[in-house]
């Protein structure tokens, strides 16, 4: 309706600089420089030789010019207005446009100087420029105008551009807030991993662990390419993001790609992005993971099943500092540190022809080995105890560990490492209140205490027949009469083994 409004009183040059404005207002342009395109828009569509653009400023307490089309700069600077000064105070303070034909009038004040440059045929115009309800500013125009053109439909098209600026201003104004809460919110959440993944992230005691510190702190003052290993569970993703969150990269972007993960007719376009076109599917272009993290650190987890086909790509990277786009021949520059991790022999995979010997030693520049859990004993008290506080408060509970089952998760190996000690503590709180003794422990860590011994078959057969008897137990209710049924036992064969075992019967 609106449309058929303005093309019922307006001719076809004020349609087509209104449609001209429309199109910069789907550009996204700060808007200075949009104000500044209507500007030309003006000059270039109706002659305008002379325009500007004033907006209110509450600190100044004045209209201040702040884009200008054909004035001098010394003239922008003498363009302020007090609130109901002269024709563009007037405007400002009560909304009606103004027409003035003759600027030799008292009204108009030449507060920029312009009048003495102006050849005298121009008139004045000045119309508000609103957002919503409010009047931020105004917008003046100087135009000569021929005897066939009508003043008013000249009005009416410069109050519909005044409205159309306060919309470019309320649109930068929303995206400047949303631009200050993103950054608050990035800078909230950087401090928080940073902490989160500070050295004190790293828990032990060991000797190990006090030289795997000493390290991360070493090499996060560098930029030098990091090879973590060790085996899965043992911590890779977390030193690498403390080597970061240590670094001078810490503000930028860090950034993890699992090698593994991602099948490997992706990988490449999830690495280096593509092209529109560059395949079927690609309706937009698309930046990739190095391109993201231009100015932080690439996290490279599960280095070892890196493709062939795409490890040259990955030395082009480390030695270039340049990546490619699917469906593009233009390099791109990129400066980020790649930290690499595998819990597989990359040597080995050399050997086997299954990793680039040149790659592996640009990976390499540093290699920090991370030890499996099982070969420092002495930090398992010191994770159970971090990770019983951590899960208690998660959870809202006070569960403690006894001696004897803090004795028996020290002789499991963990062949899951760290991660699986973190599950099973989680596990255990959650199912349990008070006290985690040993029969709350799972029974394949009795199991695997005795994998040395894999033919004492006693031993085997006792830890099994301690399990059965529990899970009878707990399935009738601790009622022994009927848990003796279940296990094809007399009840007095059932009370000796329980005692034997030293089964704690519980009460309800």
């Amino acid at each position: 309706m609106m449309e058929e409004s303005v093309r019922k009183h307006l001719s076809t040059p004020e349609i087509t600089i209104i449609n001209e404005v429309a199109k910069i207002l789907s550009k996204g342009m700060n808007f200075l420089d949009s104000v500044g395109e209507v500007l030309k828009i003006l000059y270039s569509f109706w002659n305008v030789k002379y325009s500007y653009i004033a907006l209110y400023r509450k600190d100044l307490k004045l209209l201040k010019i702040v884009k200008a089309f054909g004035l001098k700069e010394d003239e922008i600077e003498r363009g302020l207005f007090k609130r109901g000064e002269g024709i563009v105070g007037k405007v400002y303070k009560s909304g009606v446009p103004v027409v003035l034909s003759d600027l030799s009038v008292s009204a108009y004040i030449n507060r920029t100087g312009l009048k003495d440059r102006l050849e005298g045929s121009e008139s004045f115009i000045a119309v508000p420029v609103r957002v919503g309800g409010e009047i931020i500013g105004v917008l003046a125009v100087f135009k000569s105008f021929d005897k066939k053109d009508s003043v008013e439909k000249a009005v009416e098209l410069l109050i519909i551009l005044g409205t159309m600026i306060g919309m470019l201003y309320k649109l930068e104004e929303r995206i400047n807030l949303e631009r200050q809460e993103w950054e608050e919110e990035k800078k909230a959440l950087t401090q928080a991993l940073g902490k989160k993944y500070s050295l004190e992230g790293i828990i032990g005691r060991s000797i190990a662990i006090k030289n795997l510190i000493d390290l991360i702190e070493k090499v996060s003052q560098t930029d030098t390419t990091v090879l973590l290993t060790g085996e899965s569970g043992t911590g890779k993703s977390l030193v690498a993001k403390a080597i970061h969150f240590l670094s001078g990269r810490k503000e930028k972007p860090f950034i993890t790609i699992n090698c593994s993960a991602i099948p490997e007719t992706l990988l490449e376009a999830e690495l280096f992005g593509y092209e529109k076109g560059a395949f079927t599917g690609a309706y937009t272009s698309k930046k990739g993971k190095f391109e993201i993290a231009n100015g932080g650190t690439v996290f490279l987890d599960e280095i070892g099943d890196m493709p062939l086909s795409l490890q040259p790509k990955i030395l082009r990277v480390l030695q270039d500092k340049e990546i490619e786009k699917l469906g593009s021949e233009r390099s791109i520059k990129i400066d980020v540190r790649i930290i690499s991790a595998t819990n597989k022999d990359l040597w080995d995979l050399v050997q086997k022809g299954n990793f680039r010997e040149d790659l592996y030693y640009r990976l390499s520049v540093v290699p920090i080995h991370i030890p499996p859990l099982r070969e420092r004993k002495e930090d398992i008290p010191v994770l159970i105890d971090h990770f019983l506080n951590l899960f208690n408060q998660r959870y809202n509970k006070n569960v403690r560990i006894d001696a004897k089952a803090l004795e028996i998760m020290m002789e499991y190996p963990w062949p899951g490492n760290i991660r699986e000690l973190e599950n099973t503590i989680e596990r255990l709180i959650i199912l349990k209140d008070g006290i985690i003794r040993e029969k709350d422990l799972p029974s394949y860590f009795f199991v695997e205490l005795h994998k040395e011994e894999p033919k004492h078959l006693p031993s085997i057969i006792e830890l099994t027949e301690r399990e059965e008897i529990i899970k009878a137990l707990e399935k009738t209710g601790y009622v022994k009469s009927r848990a003796a049924k279940l296990l094809g036992y007399t009840l007095r064969q059932l009370d000796y083994r329980i005692q034997k075992y030293r089964i704690e019967l519980k009460k309800f």
